[in-house]
């Protein structure tokens, strides 16, 4: 009796459980990870425990606080422990419905759009207006064999004030501010050698220039707390001018993830302590 073997599945599929990447059957890691994994973000250490002083002093969170300091220590610290992830999660979730409702609206021209994030789309919408912005492909899957990475880049189009109307990238960003990082992460997307799910793939446009588009929400109450003397609406900044220039920088993501791939041989390093010349060891017999 002959058994048929099934041949191993091909192409880059995504995991919406667990927002995941495998590419030929196999894990792979996403771009912002890699770069997370090998550039430190020192601004994290400090950001961290100023959310927990704001929300500790903030007088609307008293009584919350007054119950968590008169019931168990231990579930007490927990609590305000986990206030800067919720923070970031809450974060992470507007920030992906920002980039859901400005996908649908630069690919189709109007969305419905819940009202606290209306701000944002806003701001999008005359920022694709202004720089007069034809999409070629938005939130696109893209895969890289030789350097084993993947991860969705956000938009590819051109502009006829951009790069001498050349295909250029755009990443949206809806934090408080703008990183370097995030020029890594486009050169990363623009060096990958396919985009397209399930084995379907095809090589992507040739970029001239990338940026990053900080979508923040026009004047409404309460903006100006959470993103301070930035420019409201949608602000465009330039990550690279040049093919050359993606290449050095594409460069610098190669070493970022280096370093995170290392991490276990890194750790591996340490083993048992040395003994001393002439040390005599317990041990049981």
């Amino acid at each position: 009796m002959t058994t048929k073997t099934k041949p191993p599945a091909r192409g880059l599929k995504f995991t919406h459980n667990g927002h995941r990447y495998q590419l030929d059957g196999k894990p792979v890691t996403g771009v912002t990870t890699l770069i997370g994994g090998g550039i430190p973000k020192p601004a994290l250490i400090a950001w961290a425990p100023r959310i927990v002083a704001e929300w500790v002093t903030d007088p609307a969170n008293r009584p919350e606080l007054d119950a968590l300091l008169a019931g168990n220590r231990d579930h007490a610290i927990r609590e305000l422990k986990s206030i800067p992830t919720k923070e970031r999660d809450s974060a992470g979730e507007r920030g992906t419905e920002v980039h859901h409702y400005a996908e649908i609206v630069a690919n189709h021209g109007e969305v419905d759009v819940p009202e606290d994030l209306a701000g944002f789309i806003e701001g999008y919408v005359a920022f694709l207006e202004a720089w007069q912005i034809t999409v070629i492909h938005t939130e696109m899957s893209v895969g890289n064999r030789t350097h084993w990475y993947s991860g969705t880049l956000d938009m590819i189009c051109t502009s006829p004030f951009l790069a001498n109307g050349k295909p250029v990238m755009i990443d949206l960003k809806t934090s408080k501010y703008v990183y370097g990082e995030t020029a890594l992460q486009n050169a990363a997307y623009s060096r990958a050698e396919f985009y397209g799910l399930e084995g379907d793939e095809h090589p992507l446009p040739k970029v001239a220039a990338t940026y990053v588009a900080h979508v923040t929400p026009m004047d409404r109450e309460g903006v100006n707390a959470r993103y301070g003397d930035k420019p409201l609406g949608t602000s465009l900044y330039q990550l690279a001018d040049s093919p050359e220039q993606i290449d050095q920088q594409f460069q610098m993501f190669l070493t970022a993830a280096y370093i995170h791939k290392t991490t276990k041989q890194r750790e591996a390093f340490i083993t048992e302590p040395l003994v001393a010349p002439g040390q005599v060891l317990d041990v049981a017999a």
